[in-house]
């Protein structure tokens, strides 16, 4: 199994930009790959990236969340003193203009932690990810946000971040092993209009992830992300899409998008019956809220699939009424081959 370095529960992480950013780049294996292709190469060179370790906390101000992730790593140079590389992904679709005097509070932040614990201070690289649909037109020179005599430049700060402004990138050159390759060309493209016409060549770089189970964990995160954070894109489109591409990669596929599409019904379910709740009961609100997605999320698949049901088998659906065999039908409704199979199923569940 890959090393993922810190794990971050998925409940921790509401923002799914903050979700996907971190869910991709806490693998140390993405993070390492990332950094040696897309640093300019006089930095890699002086950089041991095989020493690359992932470091404990956000710097990012509670009100900025939504608009910055952040990461923070260690590393020694090639002489074994210890640098730090900090990522930064601006996750607006236009660019903050002073998103520099950001970056240079979080360092300041970082190194007032490191006097605290009795280090010294340590070089900061600055990396910038932006994925926004506007063009990233901010300086990359803090200093270039001051102006004055040339007299009194001694007297602002100097310093300097990479940025990496995925929306001017051709899908060409996105670089990088597969799963860096998939993490950046979906958030490259999950502001734009176009992903519908991409999502099918970015989740056939599936196929090419070594192991299966990384895949699977990877796609369930790519999932999630497109299924909450696209305005493009509805979860239908992207099921089908997903089904049309890998089903004959197997039966683990189609169970990761069942899953999906169960854990979405249940929380839309319990959205739905809190409401519901208010007057009826929250217990009661909640399963009927939880029943009725199952329903209705089952009716939708079957229609993607095979057309919309005729209207005794929308009856048969809608009769169940068990949140346990409800789930049991959303899987035969991703993975049935044949609607004949899904009927099947359905007559032994009622």
């Amino acid at each position: 199994m890959p090393n993922f370095g810190i794990i971050l529960p998925m409940s921790d992480l509401s923002n799914p930009h903050d979700r996907f950013f971190k869910e991709t780049f806490t693998r140390i294996e993405v993070a390492r790959d990332f950094f040696a292709n897309y640093l300019p190469q006089p930095v890699v060179d002086t950089l041991d990236l095989d020493t690359l370790a992932l470091q404990s906390g956000s710097f990012i101000d509670n009100d900025l969340q939504e608009q910055f992730a952040d990461l923070l790593y260690q590393v020694n140079l090639r002489d074994d003193t210890p640098a730090y590389l900090y990522l930064l992904l601006e996750h607006k679709s236009s660019p903050e203009p002073y998103t520099p005097f950001q970056l240079l509070r979080y360092k300041v932040r970082i190194w007032e932690r490191d006097m605290h614990n009795d280090k010294t201070l340590r070089p900061i690289i600055p990396i910038v990810v932006y994925h926004g649909r506007e063009r990233w037109r901010v300086a990359t020179d803090f200093g270039a946000l001051f102006s004055g005599p040339d007299a009194l430049r001694p007297y602002w700060p100097q310093f300097r971040y990479e940025l990496q402004d995925l929306s001017k990138l051709s899908d060409e050159e996105i670089r990088g092993a597969v799963h860096l390759q998939i993490g950046l060309l979906v958030l490259k493209y999950i502001f734009d209009p176009a992903l519908r016409g991409r999502l099918a060549d970015i989740f056939m770089l599936f196929k090419d992830l070594a192991e299966a189970q990384t895949a699977l964990e990877y796609l369930r995160t790519v999932l999630y992300y497109i299924g909450n954070a696209s305005k493009h894109l509805a979860a239908e489109e992207m099921v089908t899409i997903v089904q049309q591409t890998l089903t004959e990669e197997g039966n683990e596929i189609m169970q990761t998008v069942a899953d999906y599409w169960i854990e979405q019904g249940i929380e839309q379910g319990i959205e739905q019956g809190i409401e519901q709740g208010i007057e009826q009961g929250i217990e009661q609100g909640i399963e009927q809220g939880r029943v009725q997605t199952l329903q209705e999320d089952i009716l939708d698949l079957l229609a993607i699939r095979f057309g919309p049901m005729a209207e005794d088998g929308v009856e048969q659906i809608t009769a169940v009424t068990n949140a346990t065999t409800l789930r049991q039908l959303l899987r035969q409704a991703v993975t049935a081959e044949t609607r004949a199979t899904f009927l099947a199923a359905l007559k032994q569940a009622n």
